[in-house]
């Protein structure tokens, strides 16, 4: 089996010359070895130099690279967590005012929030504007209801209690004292169909308890 030559390496060919310039006596010929030698010793520390900066380079880019990717992802999560928490609950009466109360186009809603037309149609046909009033009950023999807060709000067509949970959910939330109840309804909520101006109690489409008597 034949082997193919190969050519020396930069150690091969020093340790040669080191070789020969020892055999050499004094003089030109082993100044000018010592010479080359010299030169190729500080080629293969430059060389070791440039091998070494290019993967500290190499290594310096991977982490800037994976900062990046997690700065990145930190965030698309905190985009995410602010359309979940502050944007997405109330994406329905976002489009349906804009519509109705701004009377923007539902091609330009449907651009704007990067969805169908379709999309924006069927919010618009499937929730519908409502006025509700929360009213609290310190209990007999106190005043008996007072109203506590009302607002226009957006809700599904045909869920409008969704507004009265939601009202009165946040209400206990805010003011934990009261949710330990006793038998008799602390809050009611009416709903009406948005119409303006003040409607009368019996006009209201919707009236919620809570406690609900008809749910102990």
């Amino acid at each position: 089996m034949s082997i193919e030559p190969t050519e020396p390496t930069v150690a091969e060919l020093r340790a040669d010359l080191a070789d020969r310039m020892a055999d050499l006596p004094p003089g030109l010929p082993t100044n000018v070895l010592r010479g080359v030698l010299d030169l190729l010793d500080n080629w293969q520390e430059e060389r070791a130099r440039e091998i070494a900066r290019g993967a500290l380079s190499r290594k310096v880019q991977h982490r800037t690279e994976a900062e990046a990717a997690r700065d990145r992802l930190v965030a698309a999560g905190r985009a995410r967590r602010e359309w979940e928490n502050n944007y997405s609950p109330w994406t329905a009466e976002i489009i349906y005012t804009a519509r109705h109360v701004a009377d923007v186009a539902v091609p330009d809603i449907a651009e704007e929030f990067g969805v169908s037309e379709g999309y924006v149609y069927r919010v618009l046909r499937t929730n519908a504007a409502y006025e509700y009033r929360l009213d609290v009950r310190d209990g007999a023999p106190g005043p008996g209801w007072q109203p506590f807060e009302a607002a226009d709000v957006v809700a599904p067509i045909d869920e409008p209690q969704a507004i009265a949970h939601r009202a009165i959910e946040e209400y206990l939330a805010a003011h934990p004292e009261h949710a330990d109840h006793e038998a008799e309804p602390r809050l009611r909520v009416l709903i009406w169909t948005a119409a303006g101006g003040q409607q009368p109690d019996e006009q209201a489409v919707r009236t919620v308890l809570w406690p609900d008597p008809d749910d102990q």
